[in-house]
């Protein structure tokens, strides 16, 4: 067996190990696993999946990596990656065995970066958990694997060779990318950008509204709004006339809603962005998705329209200059709260839930549905966690957010608030604003 191959961590990857080591030392959870669950019922053969497990880890590089310090990974050539069974004495069993296997932590320091549990509840009824590891498995990745997971369980079970694309962009090539680009000109040039872009602020959006007594038990909060499908149909055409994308709007009422609620012109926000359009990683196995910190002065503008010009042209600048990871702007302008268990960021927007890829787990022959894994208190890394998502006829603002920091009233008063600007403007696109000062 040949030795492991010696890389630099990820930016991502060096601040979230030493936030586990601070979370430790602190006695905090620091959960870092993106657990799913399915029930297979009918024929399922635990051999294939095992089969198809070593296949998967063969082609992905990431999945074979180990952590033995926060700035150091180890790259293996092969893995033992193989499935465990556990046998249920009843339906009740069998679920509090699932939710026990994806609350399960994973090693850093092993190189197994996928967990596959199988729990059995007769001949043709199982569970089957997959637990994958936030330091190489973003979102995206997520989809990548269990769709190929997919294709190469159905494929070994129908006695045929997997097909599936080549990967010739590889995971240690983006490391090496990553680390070229921090130490190189272009990353030196995107810096001054941010330098200049975040002087005053930092690099951690705050939220300046008033906060819940310190001291509370640490919990989540969800409240949600869905808009009518006419009103959405108006909201796309809306966009369109203005030559913005849907995000781009609902980032604009967010700023406009929070300016009337805080009385600041200067108004920063945290959004999810993939990082995928580059050739060659659709279907790379790594954690590209990052937070890209899109700050707006809304000072002078006096119509919504003048508002949405000046957040278009704060997103393309940021998004210009994106390819710096989010850690190594907090390492640099933060650096007081880089890797901070608890320094959470003001609001962040995530509308690319829609366009995550991949269409869950299919093991074929046998029927496989999704099991839900209770998020029932989730609480957001970030104070407010606002969620859009929209399939073209509906659209749904979701905001996951910390209920010992933010009062549900308020959450509850500005999702009003944003879907009140978007029903206003769309009929209004001169829609006077408020001035500054708080509502």
């Amino acid at each position: 067996m040949s030795a492991p191959l010696p890389l630099p961590t990820l930016s991502y990857q060096e601040g979230r190990l030493l936030m586990d080591e601070r979370s430790r030392a602190l006695g905090v959870p620091s959960i870092r696993t993106i657990p799913q669950a399915y029930r297979v019922r009918g024929p399922f053969d635990r051999t294939v999946l095992d089969r198809a497990l070593a296949l998967l880890a063969d082609r992905h590089e990431a999945l074979r990596t180990r952590f033995p310090g926060p700035r150091d990974q180890l790259l293996h050539a092969d893995t033992t990656l193989r499935s465990e069974v556990f046998q249920a004495d009843d339906e009740t069993g069998a679920v509090e065995r699932v939710r026990a296997e994806a609350a399960r932590p994973l090693p850093a320091d092993q190189p197994e970066r996928l967990r596959a549990s199988v729990v059995r509840v007769a001949e043709d009824d199982h569970f089957v958990v997959l637990t994958f590891d936030h330091l190489v498995v973003d979102g995206w990745a997520r989809g990548v694997l269990t769709e190929e997971l997919s294709a190469i369980y159905r494929a070994l079970h129908a006695g045929q060779e997997p097909k599936l694309p080549e990967t010739a962009y590889t995971y240690q090539d983006y490391v090496r990318d990553q680390r070229d680009l921090l130490t190189g000109e272009n990353g030196a040039r995107m810096m001054s950008f941010w330098r200049e872009r975040l002087a005053g602020s930092g690099a951690i959006p705050r939220l300046d509204v008033p906060k819940q007594a310190p001291g509370a038990k640490p919990e989540g909060g969800y409240l949600t709004r869905s808009l009518p499908s006419a009103l959405v149909r108006e909201v796309q055409r809306f966009a369109a006339r203005e030559r913005v994308t849907l995000f781009m709007l609902v980032l604009c009422a967010l700023y406009v809603a929070l300016r009337e609620h805080t009385g600041s012109d200067d108004q920063a926000v945290a959004v999810n962005v993939y990082n995928r359009e580059t050739a060659g990683r659709e279907n790379l196995v790594a954690p590209l998705a990052e937070l890209l910190v899109v700050r707006t002065d809304l000072a002078g503008t006096n119509t919504f329209r003048d508002a949405l010009r000046r957040v278009r042209e704060a997103s393309l600048d940021a998004q210009e200059h994106g390819e710096i990871p989010f850690a190594e702007l907090v390492k640099a302008f933060n650096p007081d709260q880089y890797a901070h268990p608890d320094a959470p960021i003001g609001v962040v927007l995530n509308m690319l839930y829609a366009q995550l890829h991949g269409q869950g787990l299919d093991l074929a022959p046998g029927t496989t549905t999704p099991f839900p894994l209770s998020d029932e208190g989730f609480r957001p890394r970030s104070e407010l966690m606002l969620v859009g998502e929209s399939d073209g006829e509906q659209l749904t603002l979701s905001a996951y957010y910390q209920a010992d920091r933010l009062s549900a009233d308020f959450i509850s008063a500005l999702l009003d608030r944003l879907v009140a600007l978007l029903e206003a403007v769309v009929a209004d696109p001169l829609l006077p604003l408020e001035g500054s000062g708080a509502a």
